[in-house]
């Protein structure tokens, strides 16, 4: 899928400035991790949750907590077949939430847009997602049996670098419906999309999801189309950058 941008000169040297940026702030917050003291409660830094699954299921509660602002900056979007972050996204739009989730592109950026409708697509170098200027929510170091971890920071310093790196990243960003190649897909389309991945047949997602064959066979070509590929065997290999396998279940 292409970039989003032109690169001009100008635009280049902005992208190396924003990748020296982010490299900068992401050591600035690892060390901070590494010398956190997990016996401090009040640590300027602290683990949130360890573990994808166990992740995604806190996200809630720090969505309740957001009250007017959030900066999402996301080398990765990845695509959850369970479709747990509907509900904290429906939330956060009800309620009026500024700001939006930038991303990289990606040959599945279609299956992003339809769980994450408001992201924007630019060349993205850092993690992170910053609450009302406030909070910031970064991934850290993995576990001993390399489980994915994610901290909360309360440095003002390092939440206002965040802030400010994505400002400059959204200024080079497009929304993710304008994006080259983008289709939209249907509720049933991510279904089939998750059961894809999973290795089921056409028979098998047509009597799970109660719909004929030939339903299914559409929905797939549908879903090969929004990933720029002409087999299924390619479509399950974009299927498997777009989930990682700790989302899976």
């Amino acid at each position: 899928m292409s970039e989003p941008t032109a690169t001009t000169g100008q635009d280049r040297s902005g992208q190396h400035d924003l990748v020296a940026r982010s490299w900068a702030l992401q050591n600035k917050l690892y060390r901070r991790i590494l010398s956190a003291d997990p016996a401090d409660p009040d640590a300027p830094v602290r683990l949130f949750a360890e573990g994808f699954q166990q992740i995604v299921a806190r996200l809630p509660a720090l969505e309740r907590a957001t009250r007017s602002l959030v900066y999402n900056l996301t080398v990765k979007a990845v695509f959850d077949p369970l479709r747990r972050e509907r509900e904290p996204n429906l939330h956060t739009r009800m309620r009026g939430i500024r700001g939006h989730m930038i991303t990289n592109p990606s040959d599945y950026l279609s299956l992003i847009a339809a769980a994450h409708p408001d992201t924007w697509v630019a060349p993205v170098r850092a993690n992170g997602i910053a609450v009302d200027e406030r909070l910031l929510l970064v991934p850290g170091p993995p576990t001993p049996d390399q489980r994915p971890t994610a901290w909360l920071c309360r440095d003002p310093d390092l939440v206002m670098e965040h802030c400010d790196l994505w400002w400059e990243t959204q200024r080079q960003a497009v929304p993710i419906r304008e994006v080259p190649g983008f289709i939209a897909l249907t509720e049933r389309q991510l279904e089939v999309a998750a059961l894809l991945g999973q290795g089921a047949k056409d028979a098998t997602i047509a009597r799970r999801l109660g719909v004929s064959p030939r339903t299914v066979t559409y929905d797939v070509a549908r879903l090969l189309d929004s990933f720029g590929v002409g087999t299924r065997w390619e479509g399950g290999m974009v299927l498997g950058r777009a989930c990682p396998p700790g989302l899976a279940g």
